[in-house]
């Protein structure tokens, strides 16, 4: 049985802890207003640039440029799985990591090779335990920036376009709310084109300056590092705010235990004073009977 003194030091323990993680969400939370700032920054810019490549492509043939052809047959899979390096995040990076362990399981017989190339280490360290086929690795990052963001496009593109992958995946957290992320899976390379769609916008006709080709060939590279950087802006904004929501659970639980702690160490410390008093009358008793 726990001695009051043992208590004490508990309550003063997770009182420590309440402050560690206070302060943290604290942090994540003034890290999260700026993450948004960005995302807001950019999120119009990638749907517009998304909106832009579907109108344009509409009107391609699927064969019109390689990260445009689908490949007949389906043998190789990426997975580009965006997290964290850090944890602390309640099931943030868990969530990441099922979506490609669960996707090579249901999909091992199906294809010959399922790579994933992972972004943070907590993440890697899941699916490393797992024995699932990591291709390659990008961790430790300190800043996401447009020199990164396109050297990922680059060599996506050209292990797609080389057909030594068939088909590329895209596994992030979309960030709904502070308080609500959404794990994402969601086919990145061939883009996919709407031929076919009959709506106002596919009737319309492009002037091209200076050709088609051209400007097709510099924009379905922009818009694979733009859908990059946006998934990558999303995923840190998700981690901001998995990790505000996670600390204050965290503060809130360290609370109900000191609580619960301090209920007992009363009711303890009552008890020993009952025990106390009981025993100076059980001796004043003795002595008077003598």
């Amino acid at each position: 049985m726990a001695t009051l003194r043992d208590i004490k030091r508990k309550i003063g323990s997770i009182n420590s802890t309440q402050t560690i993680t206070r302060t943290m969400k604290m942090v994540s939370a003034a890290k999260l207003r700026k993450a948004q700032d960005e995302l807001d920054k950019i999120k119009a810019y990638a749907l517009k640039m998304e909106e832009l490549v579907r109108r344009v492509t509409r009107m391609l043939p699927v064969d019109s440029h390689p990260l445009l052809t689908t490949r007949d047959e389906v043998k190789k899979v990426l997975i580009l799985s965006i997290a964290s390096d850090r944890g602390l995040c309640g099931a943030f990076n868990v969530n990441i990591g099922l979506l490609a362990e669960n996707f090579t399981i249901q999909n091992r017989d199906q294809y010959e090779r399922i790579g994933v190339w992972v972004f943070g280490r907590k993440v890697k360290d899941y699916l490393a335990r797992r024995k699932v086929d990591i291709f390659k690795e990008w961790v430790d990052i300190k800043k996401v920036d447009q020199e990164l963001v396109e050297a990922i496009a680059s060599e996506l593109a050209l292990l797609y376009i080389n057909g030594e992958f068939d088909k590329v995946y895209l596994s992030y957290t979309h960030f709904a709310s502070p308080v609500k992320q959404i794990a994402v899976f969601e086919e990145l390379l061939p883009i996919q084109t709407e031929n076919g769609a009959e709506t106002e916008a596919a009737t319309f006709e492009y002037l091209y300056e200076p050709d088609r080709d051209a400007i097709v060939e510099t924009l379905l590279p922009k818009y694979l590092s733009t859908k990059i950087y946006y998934a990558l802006v999303e995923s840190q904004t998700s981690e901001h705010g998995a990790r505000m929501s996670a600390m204050e659970n965290a503060t809130s639980n360290c609370g109900e235990m000191v609580r619960y702690l301090t209920l007992i160490y009363n009711k303890r410390r009552q008890e020993n004073i009952t025990s106390e008093m009981m025993d100076i009358v059980g001796g004043a008793e003795a002595l008077r009977g003598t």
